[in-house]
């Protein structure tokens, strides 16, 4: 009878255990997602779309406005500073971003910012997630109510400063304090699309826009600050469809090529976008089936930039993907890559969906 009582003690106690153990946080979708990485040191103030792309790992522009990114090595020119650009500390780390939201009808320049980010993965038709971001007002702005949160099949390239206007999934459901200090912002949505990116903006015009205009202020346009940015599922989570490889029914012959579309690229750069691993993967296992074969991996480009430019840029990227390869045990003599920057084009250039369809890799059989 003691043992008995024991044994239920202690069923009980465990039962305890397991109820307060810490559960683990879901997975967040969104990479880098407190701005803390950098592709390349930060050296100042950003005038353009493209100074913040090239700086922030991960994240970009969408438009030409530029967003800011703050951090030890940033540099705030003093007529900023001085109406308190800066002020706010980071919600974590060092590095927080920045983003102008209202001001177009008052004349101030990229008086629309939005940050853009390639997801971890696509999102799931019919899955329930969950976000949050924390958010602090830049002092003496206006207040705005209209920060949202929309998502795109494709990455959003805009070379104006126009405002991006669409249907947010999310927005802010209330004016935030003008204190300086960080409050969240936090919702739930059910995907439509297998959307891959995720943009932060204001996409209303400033007619459209709920505001509240500061007091004792000059400054007629709104800003607000950016750190911890998280999306992630809700439970019951619906398992995705698998992504069918180019690489699944490719029968190699020497001379053939398969194009590898999936390898994603860091914004003009030749560093891997964590969605990259996907393919990467399958272009492994692929080559490990066939371990005498001999390729030539391609690199393409679209026509952003001068032939040179993007020649150079193409040849990085092969190169970067035969160096992947080698690092994982492939046999550096079965290689050699090449470039062609955007000389073959399979797609037109005047469109964001064309371009993407024109950055790619692909692998041509040279012997087996």
């Amino acid at each position: 009878m003691k043992s008995l009582f024991t044994f239920l003690l202690t069923l009980i106690f465990l039962s305890y255990l397991s109820a307060q153990a810490p559960k683990t946080p879901p997975a967040n979708l969104v990479p880098n997602p407190g701005f803390e990485e950098y592709s390349d040191e930060p050296s100042g103030w950003y005038y353009s779309g493209k100074d913040f792309s090239r700086v922030s790992l991960y994240w970009t522009s969408p438009t030409a406005a530029s967003p800011d990114i703050y951090g030890p090595k940033v540099q705030i020119p003093k007529s900023w500073s001085a109406v308190g650009f800066g002020k706010v500390k980071s919600y974590q780390g060092v590095s927080h971003a920045g983003i102008t939201v209202y001001g177009c009808d008052k004349g101030k320049p990229h008086c629309r910012e939005y940050v853009q980010v390639q997801l971890t993965e696509p999102l799931v038709p019919g899955q329930r997630y969950g976000f949050t971001c924390m958010l602090a007002h830049l002092q003496k702005s206006v207040s705005v109510r209209n920060i949202g949160l929309w998502f795109s099949e494709n990455e959003i390239e805009e070379g104006a400063h126009d405002p991006i206007l669409k249907d947010p999934v999310l927005s802010l459901d209330r004016f935030l304090p003008s204190d300086g200090k960080w409050y969240r912002w936090s919702g739930q949505f059910v995907a439509d699309k297998a959307s891959s990116y995720l943009l932060i903006g204001n996409f209303k015009t400033d007619d459209q826009s709920q505001v509240k205009m500061p007091v004792r202020s000059d400054l007629r346009y709104g800003y607000y600050y950016l750190d911890d940015v998280r999306l992630f599922k809700i439970p019951p989570v619906i398992i995705p469809p698998q992504y069918d490889s180019p690489l699944t029914n490719f029968i190699p012959k020497p001379g053939e090529i398969v194009t590898l579309s999936r390898i994603y690229f860091e914004y003009d750069r030749s560093d891997f976008m964590p969605r990259a691993l996907i393919q990467l993967d399958q272009l492994l296992a692929f080559l490990h089936k066939y371990p005498t074969m001999h390729i030539e991996i391609i690199g393409h480009t679209d026509n952003m930039g001068t032939d040179e430019y993007n020649q150079q840029l193409s040849m990085r990227r092969s190169a970067a993907v035969l160096q992947w390869l080698v690092s994982k045990g492939i046999k550096r003599e079965l290689l050699r890559s090449s470039g062609f920057g955007s000389t073959q084009p399979i797609s037109t250039n005047a469109t964001s969906e064309g371009r993407a369809m024109n950055r790619r890799v692909e692998i041509k059989v040279i012997s087996l």
